[in-house]
């Protein structure tokens, strides 16, 4: 059996509720079903599902559960599932999934994905990817372990993965910036920045980076709040363990 991390509050009608849990019945997965609350965070719901000794917690809702579940079970030996409702395009991607049938028919094939999380210094964890919730362009300074880079950036997203980014390495994550100006930074610039781009648009893949902007400007992940500059953001050592579609491209191990 599986135990189910359910945020109804995703459902846009009642109904939905109950359609889901038929639906895995159906597909003979159903489980224990339990719900975060003011009282009880997704983090202590994933904890008792492991207590009880359940190999396989589901998350069903959006990237804020999906990535609240991976980043408790990242370095651990239980699988995460995913249903998703109002999902990001990257995540529906990157779990082979289109909608909640979809994630749930996955459930029955088990074919286990592991991969490295993108990770900040608040241990708040993401799949996929986040970026600066910006409304003008800001000035911006990345420090690495032996470069610094200033810009005023118009744009800033970290990726772990996603649908339009070409992942250089399993373990890194890739930077993405658009500018006003031209990026500087010494020696940096002449390793990082892409000579078939326009300036302004800079790409490049680090393992870590902290970030600092003049006055404190959150990173966002679909609706909600990763984490606020000044941050450390890094790629983990430890992988998670996902069920992703029949038909993914991703690597697999075998269950």
């Amino acid at each position: 059996m599986y135990y189910y991390i359910f945020d109804v509050k995703k459902c846009k009608k009642r109904t939905q509720v109950e359609e889901i849990k038929n639906h895995l019945s159906v597909l003979g997965i159903s489980g224990e079903y339990v719900y975060p609350t003011a009282a009880q965070t997704v983090e202590e719901l994933v904890d008792a599902g492991i207590a009880k000794k359940y190999n396989t917690i589901v998350g069903i809702g959006d990237d804020e559960i999906a990535n609240r579940i991976a980043n408790r079970l990242c370095g651990r030996q239980e699988v995460m599932g995913f249903v998703p409702i109002e999902a990001t395009e990257d995540l529906l991607a990157l779990i082979g999934s289109r909608n909640w049938k979809d994630g749930c028919d996955s459930l029955r094939y088990r074919k286990i994905t592991e991969m490295h999380m993108g990770r900040t210094a608040v241990n708040t964890g993401f799949l996929t990817n986040i970026s600066l919730d910006l409304t003008a362009p800001i000035d911006l300074t990345l420090e690495f372990r032996d470069f610094v880079l200033q810009t005023k950036a118009k744009s800033f997203l970290v990726s772990n993965y996603s649908s339009h980014i070409e992942k250089h390495s399993t373990d890194s994550l890739d930077i993405e910036i658009h500018s006003v100006e031209e990026a500087t930074g010494g020696f940096f610039k002449k390793l990082f920045m892409n000579p078939s781009k326009k300036i302004g648009h800079s790409s490049f893949h680090v393992r870590s980076l902290r970030v600092f902007t003049k006055y404190q400007i959150p990173f966002i992940l679909g609706n909600y709040i990763v984490a606020k500059t000044p941050q450390l953001i890094e790629s983990t050592d430890e992988k998670v363990r996902i069920i992703t579609a029949k038909g993914s491209t991703n690597d697999t191990v075998d269950t």
